[in-house]
């Protein structure tokens, strides 16, 4: 029976050994990795980032390498070594394109790997590379511009890049919305075939009057996200609110509607106690002041440009996609 037990134990043994030997042998299943990207610099932001939706949770961490003068996006099969080779080349004077290819011509797996880069120069001019290993996954698709790379792999239809492309270069805007932009423009005709479950949008920038406290402009991540568009434009919104200046192309009309909408927050959170119509008074002005000061790194005031009152939009989205509880109301300290 003692002998029974013993063979047993040892043939258990030599099977878990055996299937941990071939799980570690295992190839990368690549199909997990389909991403779609945009990655681009902003010349009179003066700031580069990129906005990635995918399948698997992480993206965050695994694609997105940078900080205001460059931008390398690593997808199919991310390689941080390879990320952070290409942004050393740049950094050697390289060109974006060169600098890909040259890293990929001596990685092993370079056909499985989907590489972006660009590099806002100090005279304000960018350069683009892009480079899709030929075994990297199907349905792949990139297109460069003049200050963006747009690219995707794994996708339901091909002309997701294009409908990318387009959701960019037609909205209005700072570079973090025009990102997003891009992301929901291609959700409209496809995705990636796993699903779109997780994502990161970042942009960095140190000329900002937020560069004292943090290069990093605006920030949006999300993992494991039946919504993950959807969170990732909330998030956003919530972080480039509280964090960065406000730019003048993120302006909207303050029209009647929207100072209701904005009084209405403003005295839920006991900063205003005037007339609740569609007007714009100096008592809502200082209201919004004093809801900055509380609440918001800069002041977001509105401004008046050929007669007609605007606001930031972003501020505006903000108090829409936020919990007024989470707030500090005008009695705070």
């Amino acid at each position: 029976m003692k002998l029974l037990k013993r063979s047993l134990l040892v043939l258990s043994s030599l099977l878990v050994a055996s299937s941990s030997a071939a799980a570690a042998d295992r190839p990368i299943n690549t199909r997990l990795f389909g991403t779609r990207a945009i990655i681009a610099c902003d010349p009179v932001e003066k700031s580069c980032g990129m906005a990635v939706i995918t399948f698997p949770s992480g993206a965050s961490g695994l694609v997105p390498y940078g900080r205001p003068d460059v931008a390398v996006a690593s997808m199919s099969v991310p390689s941080v070594d390879d990320a952070n080779a290409i942004i050393a080349r740049i950094d050697k004077g390289e060109a974006p394109q060169a600098a890909i290819d040259n890293v990929l011509a001596v990685d092993p797996e370079g056909s499985i790997r989907q590489f972006a880069a660009v590099k806002l120069h100090p005279d304000g001019t960018v350069t683009v590379g892009q480079r899709t290993g030929s075994e990297a996954n199907p349905f792949t698709c990139a297109v460069k511009g003049s200050t963006f790379v747009v690219q995707a792999n794994n996708m339901t239809v091909g002309s997701i890049c294009d409908a990318m492309v387009q959701g960019f270069q037609q909205t209005r805007g700072s570079l973090p919305q025009r990102m997003l932009a891009s992301l929901k423009a291609g959700a409209r005709v496809g995705g990636d075939k796993n699903g779109e479950r997780s994502g990161v949008i970042r942009v960095w920038n140190n000329t900002s009057a937020s560069a004292p406290y943090t290069h990093v402009l605006a920030e949006a991540t999300v993992h494991g996200s039946m919504t993950a568009l959807r969170d990732l434009e909330v998030q956003l919104i919530r972080h480039q609110a509280g964090i960065a200046p406000p730019y003048a192309a993120d302006l909207v009309v303050l029209d009647r509607d929207t100072a209701r909408f904005m009084k209405r927050s403003l005295r839920r959170l006991g900063y205003y106690d005037g007339p609740m119509d569609g007007s714009w008074s100096a008592g809502a002005e200082q209201a919004l002041a004093d809801f900055t000061w509380n609440n918001i790194f800069h002041d977001k005031p509105t401004v008046v440009e050929n007669g007609v009152r605007k606001i930031d939009g972003v501020l505006v989205r903000f108090l829409a996609n936020t919990d007024l509880d989470v707030l500090l109301p005008a009695s705070a300290e």
